[in-house]
């Protein structure tokens, strides 16, 4: 059952030969990654009126004449707790001519528009289009306001953004650049959204550069309590439940907890929100010194980081990592109705994030969820996500990534008597799932990447041989040998773990197990698996219902290895370079694109950028894999 994984050459070359570019070209001048936003609640924004002319303003120029004019009027709305006043009113359908806004954009940047259709009925198109005229992309304008995204790769240059139908309203415009572009760019003090945030940044993991400083408004707390500890949090998460709710705010770098963070009340209405310090990064909880009494011995839910047992909790804007157990979990039929956005799961030593044994109506949007570990079941368990073991209805997610977990990227396996009834998925991405080579630094190690010293594996190999990081940064890979790891399988040696005892899975999107019947079903749109060295998407002898709109899998085992699913829906199936034949019910297939080198080196910058964003301790929120 277990496969030793293959290594992924092309992505490893890929890799070198970004990280060599970076390296030898020293004679372009380079620059800082930074975030630039305009606002139009700005005075320098709010005050123009009706447009009808040519507008220059922060380097930002609003295109408009006498026929095709625009203005900025008041209206409000509100993404999570941001709120905005003001918006540009593009007033009907544009183009680079008139009815637009030009955008200087500076290399490898992403652009971030917040905006709503202008109808209270009808959601409309915002166009991404470059100089030429050549649409790059569309962004949904939707009745309610939203932040989209895209992932602009090329020069130094312009885009311009305008309405391919009728009135669409632009709250704010950001351009989050990684840097090594010619042009300097300006930062606002315009509002930013923390949920929606996306501040990517260039990987300088090998020079120990601190985290780009990036402006971002000052969080009101006044409606809440703050606190800087995790004797603190329990106590103003406590109070806040005894008093029928309320807003907990955590303060600071790093979170140092010695316990489990119990959520159980029914209706709680409590939001326990991250404040985003001013380098960009984010508050870490870390269950370091509760991980301690767990090490080589099996864990249950009394060692979950963060466990949701009762209703209406929000977890957002935090890192959490290096539980015993779960990072978050979210379990029984009384736990519905709860929201976790703009988080970190890494570390930990089971699945990063679980929803299961009954828990409902449960939202999960832009987490991301990585190198989670069970050293002691030998890689078992530790899914990125895991909604499973009998998941109750209406569980959600968005935006959401998972890769180098030691098990499945998701994992919806089901016990006789538990199945799972629904799970919707939405831009969701995986790859690299279950690579027992990631947790002993070999794979890093190929790379040419840092030893990552949070891996628990690691922390054990260095207690066995003190000079193995020494010798890893000076170019030597050797593992200590002997029967050196705890595991339910007993003491045994590395090439052990890695090799036959391992029992980790390299699926990507598992989807159900036999106990899952077509009474259940799964939706899928605009979801992305790669690099799977098993199954891309996995129907694990499953017999679901499936939909499956604008999905894409690439270079893994099996791409798609969905039979006997029931399909209700089949819009846009993309896959390309599996190992194997995809499996896939009578009557349907996959389309083969003509573009997959443009797709490979999108997914692969995008990846890279969220990698490096986490790396720092910046929640990339909200990111669009522009491949679709």
């Amino acid at each position: 059952m277990h496969k030793r994984m293959k290594k992924l050459f092309s992505t490893i070359l890929t890799f070198s030969l970004i990280a060599g570019i970076a390296v030898v070209a020293k004679p372009l001048e380079s620059r800082a990654a930074t975030s630039t936003s305009w606002n139009f609640k700005n005075n320098s924004f709010k005050n123009l009126g009706t447009i009808s002319s040519e507008v220059t303003i922060d380097n930002l120029t609003l295109v408009a004449t006498k026929d095709l004019p625009m203005k900025v009027k008041s209206k409000k709305a509100t993404i999570g707790d941001i709120s905005y006043t003001y918006a540009l009113a593009l007033g009907g359908r544009g183009d680079k001519n008139g009815r637009s806004v030009k955008v200087p954009i500076s290399g490898d940047d992403t652009i971030k528009v917040t905006l709503s259709s202008s109808s209270n009925s009808s959601p409309r198109t915002l166009i991404v289009a470059n100089e030429s005229g050549t649409q790059l992309a569309t962004m949904n304008a939707g009745t309610s306001a939203s932040t989209e995204s895209f992932n602009y790769a090329g020069s130094d240059s312009y885009l311009w953004l305008y309405s391919k139908n009728s009135g669409i309203d632009i709250f704010k415009i950001q351009v989050d650049s990684r840097g090594n572009g010619n042009s300097p760019s300006k930062t606002d003090n315009s509002s930013t959204n923390a949920s929606d945030q996306q501040n990517i940044t260039e990987d300088k993991s090998s020079d120990n550069t601190e985290p780009t400083k990036i402006q971002t408004e000052v969080q009101n707390t006044s409606d809440g309590k703050v606190v800087t500890s995790y004797k603190e949090l329990v106590s103003a998460v406590s109070s806040a439940q005894s008093s029928g709710g309320g807003k907990v705010y955590v303060s600071g770098n790093r979170i140092s907890c010695d316990g489990q963070l119990s959520l159980s009340s029914s209706n709680a209405n409590v939001q326990i929100i991250g404040i985003q310090n001013n380098d960009g990064t984010y508050p870490v909880l870390d269950f370091t010194p509760f991980m301690k009494s767990y090490i080589g011995k099996k864990s249950s839910d009394s060692a979950v980081g963060i466990r949701v047992t009762g209703s209406k909790y929000t977890i957002k804007n935090l890192i959490i990592e290096h539980a015993p157990d779960n990072g978050i979990q979210i379990k029984g039929s009384s736990a519905g109705n709860n929201t976790v956005s703009n988080c970190i799961v890494r570390y930990n030593n089971d699945a990063g994030l679980q929803v299961t044994a009954g828990a409902y109506n449960n939202n999960i949007e832009y987490v991301c969820s990585y190198r989670n570990c069970d050293v002691y079941t030998r890689g078992g368990n530790a899914d990125g996500f895991a909604p499973k073991l009998g998941a109750g209805k209406g569980n959600t997610f968005s935006y959401c990534y998972a890769w180098d977990n030691s098990d499945d990227g998701w994992d919806s396996y089901d016990k006789s008597g538990e199945e799972t009834p629904d799970i919707t998925y939405k831009y969701c991405a995986v790859w690299n799932n279950g690579n027992p080579n990631v947790f002993t630094g070999k794979y890093d190690f190929d790379k040419g990447e840092k030893l990552d010293e949070n891996l628990l594996l690691i922390q054990l190999i260095e207690a066995k041989d003190p000079s193995f990081a020494s010798k890893y940064n000076s170019g030597n890979f050797a593992l200590p040998g002997g029967n050196i790891i705890a595991t339910d399988s007993g003491n045994i040696s590395l090439s052990a773990w890695t090799g036959d005892k391992y029992d980790g899975n390299p699926n990507g999107f598992k989807l159900g197990s036999a106990q899952s019947t077509s009474r259940s079903t799964r939706t899928m749109s605009y979801c992305l698996a790669f690099n799977q060295s098993r199954k891309a998407f996995d129907n694990n002898n499953s017999a679901l219902t499936a939909s499956f709109d604008h999905c894409i899998a690439f270079d893994s085992g099996y791409n798609y290895y969905i039979s006997p699913f029931k399909i209700t829906g089949w819009t846009n199936v993309i896959g390309f370079g599996g190992k194997s034949a995809d499996k896939l019910p009578s009557g349907y297939s996959v389309a083969k694109p003509s573009n997959e080198g443009n797709i490979r080196n999108t997914v692969e910058s995008t990846k890279n950028a969220i990698i490096s964003s986490c790396k720092k301790n910046v929640i990339p929120g909200k990111v669009y894999f522009n491949i679709f």
